[in-house]
């Protein structure tokens, strides 16, 4: 279906499907390039609850976008690679971003996620280079594979409580990282998953972590203080790579 809008003055062509009560944006067909965007809060009388499979992506002229309250999905890749958006503003009833869905959006600074998101999915936010500030909010259980790889301006993170997984790769190559509160609720670390964060200092593994991937501190080269339970004893690998590779470090490795 289709429908037109003239909110702003440059009008739109939507399409987009009606199902389960509500629409999903599909894609958008503006009369000039995009810049601040608000998203349509209905289509077809329905409320829009979702945006589709890469409805901006590679969209480079979208600066900002605010979307309604109404939306609760943001399908794969919606606005991957809008390298010059630097806005954006969530619906409070987004309950998932899929994979992919902001990944190499260059310029975006700063993303308060809302209080329902339950999982982060792979690749969200990989390649976000000027991220510098996430909150994740309690109830979020799952960060996936690669999330934040690569976010190297992200300074630090608190992971809430909730969180009960942290993926392969979750934030490899978070460069400019420099300190991670983990979760004391935790049960599984993937593989890499902090791989080549050459800024972190330190590092707590709680005890109740079950599964530990391979390599999850290799290439921290700046890791002062190491704790972990002495199950996971293939940590001694990571630190002691990490030696050879910066022989300035001064690395304090307690193990419970």
């Amino acid at each position: 279906m289709t429908d037109k809008n003239d909110k702003r003055g440059a009008p739109c062509i939507y399409d987009y499907i009606c199902e389960n009560g509500g629409a999903t944006l599909r894609h958008v067909f503006p009369q000039k390039p995009l810049e601040d965007f608000t998203v349509p809060s209905t289509l077809g009388g329905l409320p829009v609850t979702a945006l589709g499979d890469e409805l901006f992506s590679g969209i480079t002229s979208l600066t900002s976008v605010i979307i309604p309250d109404s939306v609760t999905t943001i399908e794969g890749s919606a606005f991957a690679k809008c390298v010059n958006l630097k806005s954006v503003t969530l619906p409070k009833h987004l309950r998932e971003i899929k994979a992919f869905a902001f990944s190499g959006c260059q310029s975006l600074k700063q993303i308060t996620l809302p209080p329902r998101i339950q999982a982060i999915r792979e690749y969200a936010f990989s390649k976000c280079k000027s991220l510098e500030e996430i909150v994740i909010p309690e109830g979020v259980t799952v960060i996936e594979d690669s999330a934040f790889s690569k976010c190297r301006s992200l300074r630090s993170v608190q992971i809430p409580d909730s969180v009960m997984t942290l993926g392969a790769n979750a934030f490899y190559s978070c460069s400019r990282l420099t300190s991670i509160t983990m979760p004391p609720n935790v049960i599984y670390i993937g593989n890499q998953a902090f791989e080549n964060c050459t800024s972190l200092k330190d590092i707590n593994v709680p005890e109740t972590v079950s599964v530990m991937g391979q390599y999850v501190f290799a290439g921290c080269t700046s890791l002062e203080d190491v704790r972990f339970p002495e199950r996971f004893q293939h940590l001694l690998d990571d630190v002691s790579l990490n030696l050879e590779m910066n022989d300035d470090m001064d690395t304090d490795v307690e193990i419970s």
